[in-house]
């Protein structure tokens, strides 16, 4: 929801142009935290049941330092992502990336509430900045939205480290290399499952930027942001599942929590985006700003793409949380290829539209390659599917523990 609001303040403040400025602006910072989260995303989460939290923390904050190098390398060797806000971009991928360090550690030991209340502090200080900047500072430019990000990133930084620090041993504990050597693999079939999802999820908007322009862009990341939000109830429920399958060994379990969240997950999805979907173009010209009269088309053409992408988010936590993370790398590297394929061939021709119906192509074919691939593995069968009271009895007991936590 404050994604949404955060949305509006920039649509109507910053225009399409604008607004596909900061969408490549996030883009470029999450390639900065594709690097990071090698050690810092979801190994760190994997193993905070398994190995010495200071030892992680510390393995964490060193390969953070190496990550800057890395990206900063990019930067010159990628004449593309050295922008003017290239700068900024390595000092907020930075920050975010020690953010996420701290909140995988938390994650990892199950402290959902820390976890959640440290993330809404930072998407409200976002907001709260970017209206003091907007309405009395006057400020409405791209500089105002990146001193925003910065001052919330710090203070999420701080809010996390100091929530994570009653958690760890009073003495050091140095990581070995054998322990960078297990995040790094652990790390590395996740990350390539990230990069190759990124680039289903955003190469659309390098595209765009190419043939049709920024403010095109701008356009397609409105219906793009409207519609991902209709993924909150699925990544709200992945983040509690990926890091409870993540500490137990017992894949039969695995599978049957995953099972009954997916199912949950559909529900929940699929009744939002009908309902996205009937809104009228005047209420989102008239809170977005004109330039935004073709924002339900772009739902609408990526309607099918979001409950597919919303029931994947299920779908790969279980893969992750249980080990399996080729198979996330392999359904990201179709859906890449779906994206290609699709991209050069749909957005040159139709551009926008194009656009819209290429990223629901992508998701749609990783969201069958992972359900094959479940029934392959599993002992799930077609009839497990259906929504049965058993389920909800398990759902009960489940999240009656996570509140505890």
């Amino acid at each position: 929801m404050l994604s949404i609001v955060l949305l509006l303040l920039n649509s109507n403040f910053l225009g399409s142009e604008g607004l596909g400025t900061v969408g490549i602006i996030i883009l470029e910072i999450t390639i900065y935290l594709l690097i990071s989260n090698v050690v810092c995303g979801g190994s760190l989460v994997y193993f905070t049941s398994r190995k010495s939290a200071n030892s992680l923390l510390i393995a964490a904050y060193t390969w953070i330092v190496l990550s800057a190098a890395l990206y900063y390398s990019l930067l010159l060797l990628i004449p593309a992502l050295d922008s003017e806000y290239a700068n900024a971009i390595l000092v907020l991928g930075f920050l975010q990336s020690a953010i996420g360090a701290n909140l995988g550690l938390l994650a990892g030991q199950q402290r959902f509430k820390t976890f959640n209340f440290v993330a809404l502090m930072q998407a409200l200080v976002q907001i709260g900045a970017l209206c003091i900047f907007y309405f009395v500072l006057n400020d409405q430019s791209i500089d105002a939205f990146i001193q925003s990000t910065f001052i919330a990133y710090c203070l999420a930084f701080i809010l996390s480290f100091a929530r994570l620090i009653p958690t760890l041993e009073k003495q050091i504990i140095w990581p070995t290399l054998k322990l960078f050597k297990e995040l790094i693999q652990y790390g590395f079939y996740l990350q390539i499952a990230n990069i190759t999802q990124l680039l289903n999820y955003r190469l659309n908007y390098f595209l765009l930027d190419y043939f049709s322009g920024r403010a095109t862009v701008g356009k397609l990341m409105a219906g793009v942001q409207l519609s991902e939000g209709l993924l909150l109830p699925s990544k709200s429920i992945g983040a509690v599942q990926y890091a409870k399958i993540s500490s137990q060994k017992s894949k039969e379990n695995a599978a049957r929590l995953s099972l009954i969240l997916l199912k949950v997950v559909f529900l929940l999805t699929l009744p939002l985006v009908a309902i996205l979907m009937l809104i009228p173009e005047v209420i989102y010209t008239g809170l977005l700003g004109s330039d935004f009269n073709e924002t339900p088309i772009v739902i609408s053409f990526m309607s099918v793409g979001i409950v597919a992408l919303a029931c994947e988010v299920i779908l790969s936590r279980f893969f992750a949380g249980t080990g399996q993370q080729k198979i996330n790398a392999t359904s990201s590297s179709i859906g890449l290829v779906v994206t290609v394929i699709a991209g050069f061939s749909l957005i040159t021709e139709l551009g926008l539209i194009g656009a819209a119906i290429c990223a629901s192509l992508s998701y749609l074919s990783i969201f069958l390659f992972l359900f094959y691939k479940m029934i392959a593995t599993t002992n799930v069968r077609g009839g497990d599917f259906l929504l049965k009271k058993q389920d909800f009895i398990y759902l009960k007991r489940v999240f009656r523990k996570v509140r505890k936590s």
